[in-house]
């Protein structure tokens, strides 16, 4: 392993192994499942297995408005950082169910998507009005997807084998120039969770390196190596903001790690910490409170807008 990925630490859970990696410069796991092995994954049971998550049930239902208030700050931060003169053209890479895109659709943007798995497409009735289409994201080039001012990357990174290919075809084929690409990825091996760990957790090992449950993670980024991942590969930095840090919960002793049937309740209340902004008009005071806690490094998911650097070879 130390030869093709040396590592500076490594940690094994659930039967993975995972590196934070020299070569690459963040966690991952090693070695990787093959492309069919996770093609298979994605196109037969990642959807299914979500059916019985609450989180899917309430993203499709969106009872609470959570993700309305998530994606009208995500259209708030785009409208403002877009030049005017670009046109409201988005492409969303992974789309899920299409809740994104058909949110944009309704705020007069032109939507482009791309799902890998099958029945998450067939669930989508309005993928044509949408213009979603079922494919393998390394195929990404052969779709027939037009150059967007805007592409999102909404928790897609984590799950691929090769994240930065992904990347680089975004950068030098889907986006025009002067255009954002949206990346938003778990903020893991942070600050907070080392806290949880040696507070909280401390005592009990199986609940260490908690946030690397998910079997489908591949990739973990913390802000530090997702900025250096971009900077690297020809892109400038334009907005950073995140999540509510969510780890503050069990901090104050809300212990859904522990106890998952507290999640539900710390969910609630972050909703309505959230809302109480937009219902006074305080959307600058957010936008500055979670702008802090992204420097910081303590959000939960990281949001990063960038563009292109226009004068050099990635032109």
């Amino acid at each position: 392993m130390q030869n093709k990925h040396p590592y500076k630490e490594i940690v094994k859970k659930n039967n993975h192994t995972i590196i934070n990696c020299k070569k690459c410069g963040y966690w991952h796991v090693y070695p990787m499942p093959t492309e069919e092995e996770l093609n298979n994954y994605y196109e037969t049971r990642y959807y299914e297995n979500l059916g019985q998550n609450r989180a899917m049930t309430d993203k499709l239902n969106d009872s609470d408005g959570f993700y309305m208030m998530q994606y009208y700050d995500r259209l708030r931060h785009l409208t403002r950082l877009l030049p005017s003169d670009l046109p409201k053209t988005i492409l969303d890479i992974g789309v899920g169910y299409g809740d994104f895109l058909r949110f944009m659709k309704k705020n007069d943007w032109e939507t482009q998507g791309l799902e890998l798995s099958q029945s998450a497409c067939e669930a989508i009735k309005d993928k044509n009005s949408l213009n979603i289409k079922q494919g393998n994201i390394n195929k990404l080039l052969g779709l027939g997807f037009n150059k967007c001012s805007v592409v999102t990357l909404n928790n897609v990174l984590e799950h691929l084998r090769e994240p930065l290919k992904v990347i680089e075809i975004v950068r030098d084929n889907l986006l025009l120039p002067q255009g954002i690409l949206l990346v938003i990825v778990p903020n893991d091996f942070s600050i907070l969770q080392d806290m949880l760990m040696k507070t909280l957790l401390k005592e009990n090992y199986q609940k260490h390196y908690y946030w690397t449950a998910h079997a489908e993670h591949l990739n973990y980024w913390s802000i530090k190596t997702m900025k250096r991942l971009l900077l690297n590969n020809g892109f400038k930095i334009k907005y950073l903001t995140g999540d509510f840090p969510m780890e503050i919960f069990p901090l104050m002793g809300e212990d859904y790690i522990l106890y998952p049937e507290f999640g539900r309740k710390a969910h609630l209340k972050r909703i309505h910490f959230e809302e109480c902004f937009s219902k006074v008009n305080a959307y600058g005071l957010k936008d500055k409170l979670f702008e802090a806690f992204a420097k910081i490094g303590i959000v939960r998911g990281v949001h990063i807008f960038v563009t292109r650097w226009e004068k050099n070879k990635y032109r």
